[in-house]
């Protein structure tokens, strides 16, 4: 039987990525630069779609049974459930495939609609520094802040339990090839089945590396939040405190002055938010068009008795694998295309935001 399968390389190496965790994040000048998509993006996107394609063409090309028998007869599997059966081995990385990319599927869904509020508390934010009354602002600005930070934490927390899934659908894999490894019955279907295990481990890191980018990327939001709280929000709830126990106005100028001392870490936090919705948008996109319905099918693959209707759902997976890569490029080329248009339209409406403000103070000085 022919075996056809898309790799980006067949290496025999258990060597796997490392991954960005919450320790990792290093607060630096380079952290703060305008956020951009990670060159690897594309790479990470499909790795989704190809492991599924891998576990596919395991279970199509294995019809015999064999035992994951250790040399030593005494040794305890951790995550292997049977491993007297090869087989259902393959049923159960299958089911776990699917539990995983299942909570991935809903928890970017939920991602993307957190992370889009995002620009409407920051539009507040801009609302209240601008015309709302002192006592408004004392009250309303600090909960903003706080519901932005809550999002924040929330979105990381998520990441940080996916990533967990898997770390643990990794270590099912990493089991399953060792003890094919130690099995006594190694031939060259063995070798074969060991590399594409190799292959598809390796791109469940690669999902893992896109999680670990988010829960990055989330942390240096808060990091940006907790900024204006620190350096700007008390310095204006002082300000605020003083203009009222002398029943001074909090005018046009003092407004224009905090808004200027926001100004770089708003833009830079709603730049930031715009990215993660993007990442979790095009995630969503992908796993809705190419893994969701795909990891459940998957069961249909055990059914298929005859050569040819196993050769035959080979050839299928291959070429539609190649269509779904082609159609995920061309996602990513327009996703990226429209978070750079929109980061510089965010710049030119802030500018704008400002510009405004310094008219009407000007046109207020005038009235005087």
């Amino acid at each position: 039987m022919k075996f056809i399968y898309f790799s980006f390389s067949i290496i025999f190496d258990l060597t796997l990525s490392s991954t960005t965790t919450l320790s990792d994040l290093n607060v630096d000048t380079q952290i703060f630069a305008q956020p951009v998509i990670e060159e690897n993006w594309e790479e990470l996107l499909v790795a989704g779609p190809v492991v599924v394609n891998y576990i596919s063409n395991l279970i199509l090309a294995n019809k015999r049974d064999f035992p994951l028998t250790s040399f030593n007869s005494n040794h305890i599997y951790e995550h292997i459930r049977d491993p007297y059966s090869f087989q259902y081995t393959l049923v159960q990385i299958a089911n776990q495939i699917y539990t995983v990319f299942s909570n991935a599927h809903s928890t970017m869904d939920q991602t993307q609609s957190s992370t889009k509020q995002i620009p409407q508390h920051l539009k507040t934010i801009r609302k209240l520094l601008k015309s709302a009354s002192p006592s408004i602002i004392q009250v309303m600005l600090p909960n903003t802040l706080d519901t932005i930070e809550r999002t924040t934490k929330n979105v990381a927390n998520s990441a940080n339990i996916m990533i967990k899934k898997y770390e643990s659908l990794t270590a099912l894999l990493q089991e399953v090839i060792e003890a094919m490894t130690n099995t006594h019955e190694v031939n060259n279907s063995v070798l074969m089945n060991m590399n594409i295990l190799v292959n598809a481990t390796k791109e469940v890191s690669k999902i893992q590396q896109q999680w670990s980018q988010i829960t990055r990327n989330m942390n240096i939001l808060t990091i940006r939040v907790e900024t204006i709280r620190e350096t700007v929000l008390y310095e204006l709830m002082d300000t605020i405190k003083n203009v009222t126990s002398m029943n001074s106005e909090f005018g046009a100028a003092d407004r224009r002055f905090f808004v200027s001392k926001m100004l770089d870490t708003l833009i830079e936090v709603e730049q930031d938010a715009h990215l993660l919705y993007i990442m979790a948008k095009t995630y969503y996109d992908v796993s809705s068009a190419y893994i969701v319905s795909q990891i459940a099918d998957i069961s249909k693959l055990l059914i298929l008795i005859t050569d040819d209707e196993r050769q035959a759902a080979m050839t299928q997976l291959g070429q539609n694998l190649l269509s779904t890569l082609a159609e995920i490029s061309q996602m990513v080329l327009e996703r990226k295309q429209e978070c750079q248009q929109r980061n510089q339209e965010i710049q030119e409406e802030y500018t704008q935001f400002v510009q405004q403000m310094m008219f009407e103070e000007l046109a207020a000085g005038i009235g005087k």
